[in-house]
């Protein structure tokens, strides 16, 4: 359980338009996400460094790193 509420959507507007991708795309935003944009600059580091992470031309496949962040979640209790 988090120590701070999710703030809703919106909340900060310059990260409203990257959420409602995300909605679109997932069908959710992780509460990570809204709890951070308390902090904009915060999230979009954050989103720069997973862009990174699931880079397409990486060494490693997409799928392998799909089923890694997945399994790592599930150990956390995370239902990702």
């Amino acid at each position: 359980m988090p120590r701070l509420d999710p703030l809703p959507i919106g909340a900060a507007p310059e990260l409203k338009e990257m959420f409602e991708k995300a909605l679109a795309t997932n069908h959710y935003v992780p509460n990570s996400q809204l709890i951070m944009q308390r902090k904009p600059k915060l999230v979009l580091a954050m989103r720069g460094l997973s862009n990174a992470v699931f880079d397409p031309e990486g060494e490693v496949s997409l799928g392998f790193k799909r089923l890694l962040a997945y399994v790592v979640a599930r150990t956390h209790g995370c239902h990702y």
